[in-house]
């Protein structure tokens, strides 16, 4: 919310709390006045009483607010503005958001006996919200989400034999090395188990920062898959990108897009790339960029080297939507069924080519890099 606008409603919320006292012809800087806290408006000022000494007196007084309407930023493929760009991506989401109605369908829930109830329903609530945003393009028959902490292994490992829930595992891991990796426990997966869209998060983290985008996060990577088919697996950071760019904007929802949330969140994703990566973004070399746009693909492995998808690919995606908006870049994934090779997919999506692309956002990347 606008500063001005903040205080004016500061200073409406006080004088309506306090009691009326009309304006006097004496009422200005230093004049003598009644009762302390109460306020007077003269001229174009709004006058309050304090003390000075062992007098009342009214105050310098505060000239009246002018609020003025948010200002819509031009914005083009020449001109990525760093507010801009995330403002109108945002805007676009919300949009459609805010017109779709709320989807017919809940996901079945298996909650493990450890989980705090009011901790599931703030994870619901950003889920639901992604449940939304793609229900036009899917919407299962059924969608389960699966819920544990520490010390709900067990229960877990029998649900996996019941649901299905191996096949969504890294060879070789069971859900108890998962559960155990990180402390406190915060990750989550998303696949199909038994022909079943599922989602399984552990629920140690405080629902705070980036853990609030985790939920809308792996439930677009099942309409990702769902709707543009295995080959969203092999195309350079669409996969983690957009995923992690939708993550965060209906995760934080709402937020102002241009505060320190998203910053704060990309100054994280930025720092937990490995070396390699970094210097090649602070080179700001633009065949350096371009190679390293067409190397992130979740197939590398590694937090590290997801966390380059997860950044460049979630700001990838912020240009896009805030360019041309939402259903196109639902036309983008549609594209993907029946093409892999990513030049393409953008010359069929929007009319220009990889290294193009790549050309007019590297600037908008370089600017985001934490300094």
């Amino acid at each position: 919310m606008n500063k001005r606008l903040i205080a004016l409603l500061s200073t409406l919320s006080l004088s309506l709390s306090l009691p009326f006292t009309p304006a006097h012809s004496a009422t200005k800087a230093g004049a003598k006045c009644t009762k302390l806290g109460i306020t007077s408006v003269a001229g174009n000022k709004t006058f309050t009483c304090i003390k000075s000494g062992k007098k009342s007196v009214w105050n310098k007084g505060v000239s009246k607010s002018t609020v003025t309407a948010p200002v819509d930023i031009p914005i083009s493929i020449d001109n990525l503005d760093l507010k801009g760009v995330p403002q109108k991506a945002y805007d676009n989401v919300i949009k459609v958001l805010k017109s779709s109605p709320r989807a017919s369908y809940e996901p079945t829930k298996f909650i493990g006996a450890n989980v705090v109830q009011a901790r599931v329903d703030q994870e619901l609530a950003g889920l639901e919200r992604a449940i939304d945003l793609w229900a036009p393009y899917f919407k299962p028959d059924k969608f389960q989400v699966i819920y544990v902490v520490r010390g709900d292994e067990e229960w877990l490992e029998k649900k996996s034999t019941e649901l299905g829930l191996s096949s969504m595992l890294p060879p070789g891991e069971t859900w108890t090395d998962q559960i155990n990796k990180y402390t406190p426990c915060g990750n989550a997966a998303a696949g199909v188990a038994n022909q079943i869209p599922t989602f399984v998060q552990c629920l140690n983290v405080s629902y705070l920062g980036g853990y609030r985008q985790t939920g809308p996060h792996e439930y677009t990577h099942l309409f990702q898959r769902d709707y543009g088919g295995f080959n969203v697996y092999g195309i350079p950071w669409y996969f983690e990108g957009s995923a992690s760019y939708f993550g965060w904007t209906l995760g934080f929802y709402p937020y102002d897009p241009n505060s320190f949330v998203r910053t704060n969140w990309l100054y994280g994703l930025f720092s937990g790339m490995g070396v390699d990566a970094i210097s090649d973004f602070k080179s700001k070399d633009i065949q350096r960029f371009k190679n390293r746009m067409k190397l992130t693909t979740p197939r590398e492995g590694g937090q590290e080297k997801a966390n380059v998808s997860y950044w460049v690919g979630g700001l990838a995606t912020e240009v896009l939507v805030a360019l041309y908006g939402f259903d196109k870049f639902v036309e983008f994934t549609k594209n993907i069924q029946v093409n892999t090779d990513m030049s393409s997919l953008l010359n069929q999506t929007y009319g220009f080519s990889e290294d193009y692309f790549y050309e007019k956002l590297a600037p908008y990347v370089w600017a985001q890099i934490p300094r």
